[in-house]
């Protein structure tokens, strides 16, 4: 197991040991020094919450992967539109000026990682993905769509009743978006909330006992 942050808020004497590696560095110097394993097979992406630097570990990262390999990335659905904005200073000071604040949750934050949706239904089309709410946040999880074409293959006789995690079906407004990407905002994200493939946990746990079956029979 490799982790990576600039700033460990822990001793990391402490934690490292028994195959846990902790490098204390930026992700893009991790990855320029080829440091870490050939291959990993879960992966989880907390990129400094703006979706440029999340998109960079995640292309980076993606050399690293297997077919099987699972990405869960963080801090993908804003809580409102200020936890939207590029930098934390930005977010307090807009929840602030803003008379509708009621003075709760006034440093969460998620930055702009949500525009990170366009490039992976533009560019990675390879690539199946599902956004999970949970306790601690929502989370996108991505794997390759080559598993379910292999999970198909072994039960050919039995009806898919497993949902579809496609890509959003309007390329052409996602393509405009690109290019101006400053329009993604939290109400376009929020309009569009499709985009997510939003599923349960229970149900996407399902899915993957179905696409991960043969490996747990080899086990």
């Amino acid at each position: 197991m490799d982790g990576v942050d600039p700033n460990f808020l822990f001793d990391v004497n402490q934690v490292v040991g028994n195959g846990r590696h902790l490098h204390e560095m930026t992700s893009d110097e991790f990855f320029l020094e080829n440091l870490g394993v050939e291959k990993y097979d879960l992966v989880f992406i907390d990129g400094f919450h703006t979706y440029d630097q999340t998109y960079r570990d995640f292309c980076n990262v993606s050399l690293r992967l297997h077919s099987r390999s699972v990405v869960v990335i963080d801090d993908v659905l804003p809580c409102d539109k200020h936890s939207a904005l590029r930098t934390q200073e930005e977010c307090i000071a807009s929840r602030r000026a803003d008379s509708n604040f009621d003075g709760k949750n006034l440093r969460a934050w998620h930055g702009d990682v949500f525009r990170l949706l366009v490039f992976l239904n533009l560019f990675h089309t390879s690539l199946c993905y599902a956004t999970v709410p949970g306790k601690e946040g929502v989370q996108t999880i991505i794997w390759s769509k080559a598993l379910e074409v292999d999970a198909r293959m072994r039960q050919p006789q039995e009806p898919w009743t497993h949902p579809p995690f496609a890509v959003f079906d309007k390329p052409q407004l996602l393509l405009k978006k690109m290019w101006n990407l400053k329009a993604v905002s939290y109400s376009w994200i929020i309009k569009h909330k499709k985009l997510y493939n939003f599923c349960s946990e229970s149900i996407l746990l399902d899915y993957f006992n179905v696409l991960f079956a043969d490996a747990c029979l080899q086990n």
